[in-house]
């Protein structure tokens, strides 16, 4: 199996629209993401044949940044724009690893953390190319925050392979600092 995180996506969005529905009046600036448990949740006990994450560069005191590098896991770290918001070239790295991996090794099960499906009209982003690589043999599998996944992105992945809502495993892959531990998986 191959895992395909976008870190900004997966962070923020649990952020903004989950953490304040289940943890309401705590200090935003306390909610952490636990990629351990998370990348454990995806893993479910199967060998991963290569791991991606593409995210904006961290502040320098980010241990998520230096955990990944000690599990040999593929992460590209981009510059936010002048206005502080992160660029397209975050999704297009992880959509280049996406079809690199489907294109040199055979069919297996692609598993993509996000919940970024726009574009897919166009025949763009993320949807559209996880179309095309299911079209090649792959199993599809999408973790993402229900409450602000694409629904098309969603529809695609209950349909054609796996949707793995991450609200059902809030507890376990979030903590807020030095406040409340993370729960086992």
């Amino acid at each position: 199996m191959y895992i395909f995180w976008d870190n900004s996506n997966i962070h923020y969005s649990g952020l903004e629209s989950v953490f304040p529905k289940l943890e309401p009046g705590k200090e935003r600036g306390l909610y952490r993401t636990y990629f351990k448990n998370l990348f454990e949740l995806v893993r479910n006990g199967r060998s991963v044949e290569g791991a991606y994450v593409a995210g904006s560069i961290p502040p320098p005191s980010d241990d998520l940044w230096k955990y990944l590098d000690k599990l040999g896991i593929d992460k590209t770290l981009l510059d936010k724009t002048a206005s502080g918001k992160e660029q397209d070239s975050v999704d297009m790295c992880l959509q280049t690893n996406m079809f690199r991996v489907a294109l040199d090794n055979p069919p297996s099960t692609m598993a993509l953390l996000t919940g970024d499906g726009s574009g897919g009209s166009l025949g763009k982003g993320f949807l559209a190319d996880l179309k095309r690589i299911r079209k090649l043999g792959w199993q599809i599998e999408v973790y993402a925050w229900e409450a602000t996944c694409n629904r098309y992105l969603k529809e695609f992945a209950e349909l054609e392979g796996v949707f793995v809502p991450l609200e059902k495993h809030y507890y376990s892959i979030t903590f807020l600092k030095d406040e409340r531990v993370v729960s086992p998986l």
